[in-house]
């Protein structure tokens, strides 16, 4: 049986970071599928930072790319 862990939130403000980041790396390398999966949420969103993908979930877990960011 798998356990149920909790996983600490990503502080906002480290996760806008690591967003602007991201976006800024996809913009230079537009042909990668974070690129494309990057582009897909500011289209989702708006542009509006207070609804990007690491909002989304508690704790501000939501974003893939986020997260594989701030775990390294």
């Amino acid at each position: 049986m798998i356990e149920n862990t909790m996983v600490k939130p990503i502080p906002v403000e480290v996760a806008r970071q690591l967003c602007d980041g991201i976006r800024a790396e996809a913009e230079i390398h537009w042909d990668t599928v974070a690129a494309r999966w990057c582009w897909k949420c500011q289209q989702e969103t708006g542009g509006d930072p207070a609804k990007r993908g690491f909002l989304r979930a508690p704790g501000n877990r939501g974003c893939y790319l986020v997260n594989m960011q701030f775990g390294q």
